[in-house]
């Protein structure tokens, strides 16, 4: 697991500690993320990539959630549903794995 600062992962922690993430929770990790996104501008200037990287896991967030949106008024039955969320999930956990691989370069 790669290292991450004790307030980020304490806030973690308090979303993830109940296995369900409210939409006031997604919130404030998405606001820190931001916020910790703004500290590297901040710091290190303006960097295509690292802004390039944020702007795509905002576009990545809004197509995941238009995706799930479109299959549920497509009023899929159980098996539609199931094959929906494992490919979502796959598609979220390949994000997951590659995030860790590229963090250990730092």
């Amino acid at each position: 697991m790669t290292p991450i600062s004790k307030t980020l992962e304490e806030l973690i922690n308090e979303i993830y500690q109940d296995g369900n993430v409210s939409i006031a929770e997604y919130k404030a990790l998405r606001d820190d993320a931001d916020l910790r996104m703004n500290a590297v501008v901040q710091a290190f200037g303006q960097h295509n990539n690292v802004t390039a990287f944020q702007k795509a896991v905002d576009v990545t967030m809004q197509l995941l959630q238009t995706s799930v949106i479109d299959a549920k008024k497509a009023r899929l039955n159980d098996t539609g549903e199931a094959i929906v969320r494992d490919a979502v999930t796959a598609q979220v956990e390949y994000l997951r794995a590659g995030s860790q691989l590229a963090l250990r370069l730092l």
